[in-house]
């Protein structure tokens, strides 16, 4: 049974490597040992990916101008979608990467990865920049783990050490690059070039590991868990799709009321896969075929057959009848273990997962827009003030993996977690007339976090996991990271958005006697009341808008002067509380914190647990 469990598993595949594939660790490719050669291609594939993730959030607000897009909501969609569809492929690179071969699968993912980035740089609109996007994520989500895959049979067990500490360099490089890189490729020459930019390295990646990679073996009879891959990843799809449409249409909609049901039906069916109930998950897909079948029959007949609320719950209908065609046969390993949820420190870890990921990343993709939209910063001026955050994070990583083999996970995230906060706090505080030492204060105290919260999180998780479950876990770490981090920026997106409909109505509006003489006309002198209810309206979709009004009437400058001020001081309002959100749910991140453990001397009790499980 344990055999079969690890079949799955990225990581164990090198495990069965050091034994099986002992031929290919300390082989030689001409004058160089094989495993530099493995390293420096991987390298390739890994520095594309990361610097992808860390460059594009630069470019959000001239995206949104240039592609036209309606609101924050659904320019997010570029980085949301990119990260669910990771989430979604990082379970199956591990059975990929038995079933095809380790080269096979990271040629494709490569060319894939590739041809996508290609077809974002040539997007004429935003949703066509989704939907590559996606793909890009798709090919994104398998390199990593691939990757890691062919590096440890190449080196084998005994020369992790030195090999991980080079392979760990672009992980640290690349988010400093990246957001100066993605400015200044915005500011003097065209955002298409963050995209455009992979294609070179992407093609030289692609002929080194066609040249240099040697194949992996091939087990043909494993099966693929399709029915955990129909329920999970929908699941997160429809809680984003809910929390997007909860802006215009309200937590009370018909359509948000069903897609939320709808995700936790999917949920729950998942969970019950991945325990072995698999009678039990496919028996709950006949409520959400009959759920989704009766909502898009009111929507049809109300809204018509070709809406997008039609469709959306017609394809809900489809994904039901699917599920329960294949959700009864065979018996194919689960897609993730969830019994390792069994033991308490990993449950905490990946709960603690997805606070760290919602401050950390949701914060990456509202700064960019903060400091442009707000403060006026051109996009290498931004890049450039997000370099310290990557700088301090690269120095504070190290300390924190050494504090937490010290003295422990527990005082080490809980210090990381109050010093996140910390940075929320004075991002809050910020206007737009503050000091940059301010918003680099913040941004220092935010990489420090980084060090100290997300990475010993997660070693204390992985510490406490039996070592043939190993992959499992950090397929599960690295699902949840990217599925968590994709719901929790929708979720502070909108945020964002409900938080403006009240500051716009509370931001200071006291025109001076020459201002309501520039907005009066022949006949009628202009009121404050007036005028300031007209304002309003102009900016009360400003949020959906981008920063710009409603209408673009011809002002006089006078009166154009006022109003961006009178923006301006809205959108800083909404910002500053949608950080102070992020502040108080850091906060709350401090209580998992608390009940991290160390790992025991010796985790053979844990593994008996498990494997009893």
């Amino acid at each position: 049974m344990t055999e079969v469990l690890d079949r799955p598993d990225t990581a164990l595949v090198v495990a069965e490597s050091a034994n099986a594939g002992a031929g290919v660790a300390g082989a030689r490719s001409g004058r160089f040992d094989y495993k530099w050669i493995a390293l420096g291609v991987v390298l390739l594939g890994t520095i594309m990916t990361i610097l992808d993730a860390t460059i594009v959030n630069i470019a959000i607000p001239t995206l949104q101008v240039d592609l036209k897009a309606g609101s924050y909501a659904d320019i997010s969609w570029v980085v949301t979608g990119y990260m669910l569809a990771q989430g979604a492929v990082i379970p199956m690179a591990g059975w990929a990467s038995d079933r095809f071969g380790t080269k096979r699968l990271y040629l494709v993912t490569i060319a894939l990865f590739t041809l996508a980035s290609m077809a974002c740089g040539v997007a004429q609109n935003l949703p066509e920049l989704v939907i590559f996007r996606v793909l890009q994520g798709l090919g994104g989500g398998m390199l990593m783990p691939i990757g890691m895959t062919i590096i440890m049979r190449a080196v084998g067990p005994q020369n992790m050490g030195r090999v991980m500490g080079i392979f760990g360099i672009p992980m640290l490089l690349a988010p400093a690059i990246g957001p100066v890189l993605g400015g200044w490729f915005v500011q003097d020459f065209s955002w298409r070039l963050i995209f455009y930019v992979n294609v070179p390295i992407g093609l030289i990646a692609f002929g080194s590991a066609w040249r240099f990679l040697t194949e992996s073996p091939k087990s043909h009879g494993l099966r693929l868990d399709t029915f955990g891959l129909l329920t999970a990843p929908p699941a997160a799809v429809a809680v984003m799709y809910a929390v997007d449409q909860s802006i215009a249409l309200g937590w009370g909609s018909l359509l948000v009321v069903s897609l939320l049901v709808g995700a936790a039906v999917l949920l729950a069916a998942f969970v019950l896969s991945q325990l072995g109930r698999r009678r039990a998950a496919t028996l709950l897909m006949i409520p959400l075929a009959i759920g989704a079948g009766l909502v898009a029959l009111r929507n049809g007949f109300v809204d018509g057959w070709t809406a997008l609320d039609t469709i959306v719950m017609l394809a809900g209908l489809a994904l039901a009848v699917v599920n329960l065609v294949i959700g009864d046969r065979g018996n194919p390993e689960p897609l993730l273990q969830l019994r390792l949820f069994r033991d308490s420190t990993f449950s905490w870890s990946m709960g603690l997962s997805f606070i760290i990921v919602t401050a950390l990343f949701g914060g990456m993709l509202l700064l960019p827009l903060y400091l442009q939209e707000v403060h006026g910063y051109s996009p290498l001026e931004t890049g450039l003030l997000l370099l310290p955050q990557a700088i301090t994070a690269a120095v504070a990583m190290p300390l924190g993996g050494y504090l937490t083999d010290r003295i422990g996970p527990r005082p080490v995230v809980a210090t990381g977690m109050v010093m996140l906060a910390g940075g929320g706090f004075l991002l809050a505080q910020i206007h737009p007339t503050s000091s940059n030492w301010l918003v680099v204060s913040a941004l220092l105290l935010r990489g420090f976090a980084m060090g100290f919260s997300m990475m010993p999180s997660m070693a204390a998780a992985m510490a406490r996991v039996p070592h043939h479950l190993s992959g499992s876990a950090s397929s599960i770490s690295n699902s949840l990271q990217r599925i968590g981090s994709s719901v929790g920026i929708a979720v502070l997106v909108t945020v964002l958005a409900a938080q403006f409909t009240t500051a716009i109505g509370q931001a200071s509006c006291a025109p001076s006697p020459a201002v309501l003489s520039a907005a009066s006309t022949h006949g009628h002198q202009v009121t404050t009341a007036e005028f300031c209810s007209t304002l309003q309206g102009q900016y009360s979709t400003l949020i959906q808008n981008g920063g710009q009004p409603s209408a673009a009437t011809k002002v006089a400058p006078a009166v154009a002067q006022f109003g961006r001020t009178y923006a301006s001081d809205a959108l800083s309002t909404s910002f500053d509380r949608t950080f102070a959100f992020i502040t108080i749910l850091t906060l709350l991140g401090v209580i998992p914190a608390l009940f991290l453990r160390r790992p025991e001397k010796t985790i053979t009790g844990n593994m008996h647990q498990l494997d009893a499980a």
